[in-house]
């Protein structure tokens, strides 16, 4: 405990506290070390080849933003974080593309710096980037008690139908951009890197 004007404060878990990351764009020659974080954050080796592949096609539109610790942070200069935007058509019931938008994920944090504020980072820039490429929504299946902190509410409800019905509702998400517009309704379609999930 720590006196200040004569109150206990509780001393706070130095793990438990932000961490400084930069966040940029993956450079040449981040490539092992964005695989050394999908590996470290997953299970398996299924989101690290998803970003290999969606990498090596390159389609028009993809971002891959790394967070990097900043000076002084203990983590100096490692790349500790990763998310990936890929570009995804919008098809309506005639089979039209009427969007496009960006899918987020993978979204990985090494275990030793999860919970600290590294996944808020990515999330904040990659948002900001969607707004100045003029990106109408972003879209994931992720977590439903986590993303709606981030804007994120249901899909479905904003007329964007997922790949397939075997995702859940509660999962599927959407984070509307100043680029939206009503009429921008139907099923998005991801890229074939994400075979079988989608």
């Amino acid at each position: 405990m720590t006196e200040r004007g004569g109150n206990a404060i509780p001393a706070r878990d130095p793990s438990s506290l932000a961490v400084g990351v930069n966040v940029r764009l993956e450079a040449p020659g981040d490539e092992p070390w964005v695989r050394a974080v999908e590996l470290a954050a997953f299970p398996g080796p299924y989101e690290a080849d998803i970003v290999d592949r969606i990498r090596s096609e390159a389609p028009d539109g993809w971002y891959s933003l790394v967070a990097v610790g900043a000076p002084g942070s203990g983590i100096d200069g490692l790349i500790v974080g990763h998310l990936l935007l890929s570009p995804c058509p919008v098809v309506d019931d005639r089979g039209d593309e009427v969007a496009t938008v960006l899918a987020i994920g993978p979204v990985a944090v090494v275990p030793e710096v999860q919970r600290r504020g590294v996944g808020s980072a990515l999330l904040h820039v990659a948002a900001s980037l969607a707004v100045a490429r003029g990106v109408p929504a972003l879209v994931l299946l992720g977590h439903p008690s986590y993303y709606p902190r981030f804007g994120f509410a249901s899909a479905r409800d904003a007329g964007l139908a997922p790949p397939t019905e075997l995702w859940p509702d509660a999962a599927w998400m959407a984070r509307l951009l100043p680029a939206w517009a009503d009429e921008l309704r139907g099923t998005v379609r991801y890229p074939e890197a994400f075979e079988p999930l989608a």
